[in-house]
Order: C-alpha cells, then structure tokens, then sequence
C-alpha cells in the first residue's frame, strides 16, 4: 500500500487537463471551419440556381420575342410573363440597329428585383434578328408589286 508522502507512478494511462482542453480547441475550430464551408457552398449553390433560372427565363423571353408573343422594341425593366417568377425576376429588352441592313441586335437582359434581393443575379442574352419594321415595308413592297403585275 502506498501512503501520503510517496511519488506516484510516472507511466499513468489517462490524459492531462492541458491536452484534454487542447483537443477541444481544435475540435471547436475545426467545426467552425465545417461550418463557414457548408455556408459558403449553400450560398453557391443558391447563386447556381437563380443563373440557371434567369437562363432558362432570358432564353424564354427571346423566343417569345422571336415569335411575336411580345413587341420587338425596347422596354423595360418590366416583370416577366411567367406567373411563377413575376415578382422576384424583372426584364429588359434592347433593340439596335446593326450595320446589316434589316437586321436587329436584340439584346435581352433578365435580373432578380432588387427590391427583394439583396444582391440580385442577372444574365444576358444578345441576338442578331430579322428587323421587323424593314421586314413589314419589305412585305408591303412586295405586295405592292405583285399586285400590279396581276
């Protein structure tokens, strides 16, 4: 039996307070860096989802364009036609002259409102489009003229 006075032994098998306390501080960053990881990737993956949606809503809206569902002339920031998305997504329709006569740059721009988000994404379309003021007077043009060989 061991009394008062005598020295322990030195090869114990437990952990001391300093490694114990050591451990958890490493535990405790290392979580906190999970963490900040896990957030910045939702975040990413919330940014992925709105240029996919604004894509697919910018593509939408250049083919109503190209099939006369909506006017070619420059409008906007207007809400789009799609009901599900008209509150949060806003756009913008840009119609230039190009050098080639009787075509059209149209450009169409689709971005989140920034009256709901606080960062909004947006995405850009541009395309070169038959023109169809000259396409209208080339159509009478040509009526006009088939009318009189008739």
């Amino acid at each position: 039996m061991s009394s008062f006075g005598e020295t322990r032994n030195p090869h114990r098998s437990g952990l001391s307070l300093l490694e114990v306390m050591l451990a958890l501080a490493i535990l405790g960053v290392s979580l906190a860096a999970i963490g900040e990881l896990m957030r910045i990737g939702a975040r990413n993956a919330e940014i992925a989802r709105d240029l996919t949606t604004a894509q697919l809503l910018c593509e939408s809206t250049m083919s109503e364009l190209q099939l006369g569902f909506l006017p070619m002339q420059t409008i906007g920031p207007v809400a789009v036609t799609d009901p599900q998305y008209q509150l949060e997504w806003l756009y913008t329709v840009t119609v230039e002259p190009i050098d080639q006569e009787g075509l059209a740059s149209v450009w169409v721009r689709i971005e989140q409102n920034p009256e709901v988000f606080s960062r909004p994404v947006s995405f850009t379309v541009t395309r070169w489009m038959i023109d169809t003021t000259v396409a209208a007077q080339t159509d009478v043009s040509l009526t006009t003229i088939g009318g009189a060989d008739g």
